[in-house]
């Protein structure tokens, strides 16, 4: 009898007569040993990698070798040559599945993928870390796999080339990320895909920054995944951070003709333009996802979010995500500001992230978005909103407000947002008060003096409190938090701080963390107290006697 496998299926011997059967197997007897091929091939599945599958030929002569039989190989973080030598065990029949390959230490990945391509797998999937070595490496080049239906190639920051010949008859999903090169000839080989993702990692040339802004590379790219009519793409591009200021040389907009009849999912991020356009040609679009980028006219941002209210209301679209980054954006004032913020708040939009570096002081009100479940704002530098517009925020559950921006009425707008459960936001006035019954994560920063915290928060599980206060005035604090499981409390004193002769206490921090050796129930956690401590005399005025002196008496 044979397993699919072709290996000779060993069966135990037949059971004695007379009710023989029923006696029960010496303790010394190997019942795993037992089994068939098939059972233990499946234990050695589950074990995650070949490596470990073939060490269970240390326990046991029956297991010596079986790995060899295994449907599904996988490798991870093996060296290349030991990869090469357990492929070449595998004999070439359709026994192998799919084989995984991630993080092999090698710098020849073709010679591993060529190895890989002769067992002809169902399903690839190949993985190497980004290593700066890639930079000035030669490509990876894709072998021709005729079965495979599933191929997944991450080459980290190396190049990636079809092969020279051959097509892919059976491939259905290819995923691709590296620096991609003759996109265009290795899509043409695959006359069955249906579904592509894509990710462009290109080298850095730090003599040829035009590589990365070649609008019409991006666009030859996408003629090409178009004509394959595919039913799901995603075309990402990972820029280096110093060229986010050249982001505004790309932009996206819609085809000279031509619709998306059954697009229901679009989701962008860049320089969008036209955006009117691109969505009345969307007819059965549901869910949309945008983040403006590198827009440097503020008109241009008005009319584009004016065309995305228009087309969310005929089209009934639910705005998942909106992000707006007028980073570098430096004609935006407060009234500019403010309108940007009532354009969006007509949006209903479900998640809202917001960025925008403020040069000067600038107040705003804050509009209502009564359909938000979640808002981001990184508003540098300055920013206070000291108006909170009519209107309840009553889908709200996450609200954070960066450091440098701050609000004034924090009380009422607790009051507003009955859903909120997560609320990161600085101080404009001293004071704090917080009363709320959902409330789980709370970080508040005080921007001003502080003389009266007040909070009650039944549920909260994280807290927060970074405050300025004096020494002359005794700082009143009430906080019931019952269930908090980790504090961070830091005070900075003003200028008259608490002295103790020569020295001064500038802040005081206590900071609840994890116990590294302790790890019982009893006591998970420890309190880290920090003071900062900073002496108002300079060295040259104080002789060493009563330096030695004051260190004594401190």
């Amino acid at each position: 009898m044979e397993t699919r496998s072709r290996r000779r299926l060993r069966v135990s011997p037949p059971p004695p007569p007379d009710g023989g059967g029923s006696r029960r197997l010496p303790p010394s007897s190997d019942r795993i040993s037992a089994l068939s091929d098939d059972m233990l091939l499946l234990v050695l599945s589950r074990l995650g990698s070949v490596h470990a599958a073939a060490r269970t030929g240390l326990l046991s002569r029956r297991w010596l070798g079986l790995w060899t039989s295994l449907a599904h190989p996988a490798f991870c973080t093996d060296a290349s040559d030991k990869i090469e030598a357990a492929l070449a065990r595998f004999s070439v029949s359709p026994v192998v599945s799919s084989i995984h390959i991630r993080f092999p230490v090698t710098r020849q990945p073709s010679s591993l993928l060529r190895a890989a391509a002769r067992l002809s797998p169902a399903e690839l999937v190949f993985v190497l870390k980004e290593e700066s070595w890639q930079t000035y490496s030669a490509s990876v080049v894709l072998p021709c796999l005729c079965r495979a239906t599933t191929i997944e190639i991450d080459a980290g920051l190396l190049g990636i080339r079809p092969p020279p010949a051959g097509e892919f008859p059976a491939l259905e999903k290819l995923f691709v990320a590296g620096d991609i090169i003759d996109f265009g000839s290795l899509l043409s080989r695959c006359p069955c895909l249906r579904v592509l993702g894509v990710t462009f990692r290109d080298r850095p040339n730090w003599h040829s920054l035009e590589k990365f802004v070649d609008a019409a590379r991006f666009s030859c790219l996408l003629c090409a995944v178009a004509r394959l009519s595919p039913r799901r793409l995603i075309f990402t591009h990972n820029f280096y951070r110093h060229m986010e200021a050249h982001l505004r040389l790309l932009s996206i907009s819609p085809p000279p003709s031509g619709n998306f009849p059954v697009l229901e999912k679009l989701s962008l991020s860049g320089n969008i333009v036209d955006l009117g356009t691109l969505l009345s040609r969307c007819p059965r679009l549901r869910v949309l996802c945008v983040v403006f980028r590198g827009m440097v006219d503020l008109r241009s941002l008005e009319a584009a979010l004016a065309a995305l209210e228009a087309a969310a209301a005929a089209l009934g679209v639910t705005l998942s995500l909106l992000g707006v980054n007028t980073r570098w954006t430096h004609n935006v004032d407060a009234a500019g500001f403010g309108a940007l913020l009532h354009a969006m708040a007509r949006l209903s939009v479900q998640k809202l992230v917001l960025t925008h570096h403020f040069g000067t002081y600038v107040k705003a009100d804050l509009a209502c978005f009564d359909r938000a479940m979640s808002i981001e704002m990184d508003l540098l530098k300055y920013f206070c909103f000291t108006t909170l517009l009519d209107g309840e925020f009553s889908m709200l559950e996450r609200l954070s407000i960066t450091e440098s921006s701050s609000i004034v009425d924090l009380s009422t707008l607790l009051k507003r947002c009955p859903c909120l459960r997560v609320l990161k936001v600085a101080m404009a006035m001293g004071d704090v008060t917080v009363h709320s019954a959902l409330l789980l994560e709370l970080d508040v920063h005080g921007t001003t003096e502080c003389h009266h915290i007040d909070i009650v928060t039944p549920v909260l599980k994280k807290l927060e409190l970074k405050v300025w206060a004096g020494s002359g005035r005794e700082l009143s604090v009430s906080i019931s938090a019952p269930m908090v499981e980790k504090v961070t409390w830091k005070r900075w004193y003003t200028t008259s701080g608490v002295m103790f002769g020569f020295w001064r206490l500038e802040c005081a921090s206590l900071k609840s963390q994890l116990q590294e050796e302790d790890t019982s129930s009893q006591h998970p956690r420890v309190h880290a107290l920090c003071l900062h401590i900073s002496c108002i005399v300079s060295v040259s005025e104080l002789s060493v006697p009563k330096l030695l002196d004051l260190g004594t008496k401190f």
